[in-house]
This record gives structure tokens, sequence and C-alpha cells, in this order.
């Protein structure tokens, strides 16, 4: 269990040391990267852990710069959505909330191929639960009733996807509350 809560708990603890994570926003890959992989470097495939840590800043670096560069490319793309009265934008919301779920399942598939795991379906359902809870925490503390993904809660938002989505991925390789919902 200790293990499970390690991950968040490290990604917390960064947050905080960082003077201004608004500035350094090009360390928050690499953040939940050794979050993940510094606690569970007994479930690398590799002999190295040092080569496992590695890979896993790697791979972290490369899904953050591939969907950036092609949510840049979408949002060139996708027409305007205007809902309300007020013409709220709803493609920042859209492109968002798609990207970020769509980069905490990729990070996952790539980390398939570098940690030992078990009960991949399973993990899937419970990343996709955490990243509710990550549109459920922007929506609670949003001051608008729609979730505002502007400039200002961006940063807000990458905090809170770090945080859950590290104890998501640690969830499923320690295989905690999954062993134990399949043996029941």
């Amino acid at each position: 269990m200790f293990k499970t809560l390690l991950s968040p708990l490290l990604v917390i603890i960064a947050v905080i040391i960082l003077p201004s994570t608004g500035k350094a926003l090009v360390f928050l890959p690499m953040i939940l990267s050794l979050a993940v992989s510094l606690p569970n470097h007994d479930k690398f495939k590799v002999k190295y852990k040092a080569l496992g840590i590695f890979i896993s800043i790697l791979q972290s670096y490369t899904v953050f710069a591939g969907l950036g560069i092609s949510l840049y490319l979408l949002d060139e793309f996708m027409p305007e959505i205007y809902i309300g009265e007020n013409d709220f934008n709803f493609k920042g919301i859209a492109l968002v909330t798609f990207g970020g779920y769509l980069a905490a399942l990729l990070l996952f598939y790539f980390y398939s191929f570098l940690f030992r795991l078990t009960y991949l379906r399973i993990s899937f359902i419970v990343i996709t639960i955490c990243y509710a809870f990550v549109v459920l925490v922007m929506q609670i503390f949003s001051n608008n009733e729609f979730l505002q993904f502007g400039v200002e809660k961006f940063t807000s938002f990458l905090i809170s996807w770090l945080i859950f989505m590290s104890f998501a991925y640690s969830l499923c390789l320690n295989n905690i509350i999954i062993a134990r919902q399949i043996k029941h």
C-alpha cells in the first residue's frame, strides 16, 4: 500500500519544492516518470534499473512532446465550437480533456513495454476513473459553471493530472485494489 501512495506523494513534494511550477513545466514529465519508476523499479523488465529509469523519462518526454505537437496541429484544423448565450468556447475544453486522456493512455501503453504488468484491461479502467477525477477536480475548483482550461488553469490541470495519473499507474503496477477485486 505504501508503494502505491508513494508515487503521488513524490509528485506533490516535487511540485511544492519547485519554486515556480509555471516556469518549470519542462520538468513535469520528468517528475512523473521519476515518481512512477523509482518506487516501482523492481517491476522493470530491463536488467539495469538506471536504464529503466532513463527509458521511463524518455517515454514521458516523448509522449508529452508528441501530444503537444499533435494538439497544436489539431487546434489549427478544429473549428471553434460555442455553447450558451455568452459564446463560451468549447474547443479548449475538448482539446485539453482529449489530450490529457490520450496522454494518460499512451504513456501507460509505453509503460507496458517497460514494466511487468498484469490485468491490462482493468488497468485501463483504473486510468479512466483516475482521469475522471482530474476533470472533476478542475470542475470543482473552476470559477465558472463550465470547465476553465485557459492559460491560468493549465498549470493546475497538469499538476492534478500528474498526481492522479501517478496514483493510477502505481495502482496498476502494484495490483493492490485490482487483485483484491478479481479474487472476490
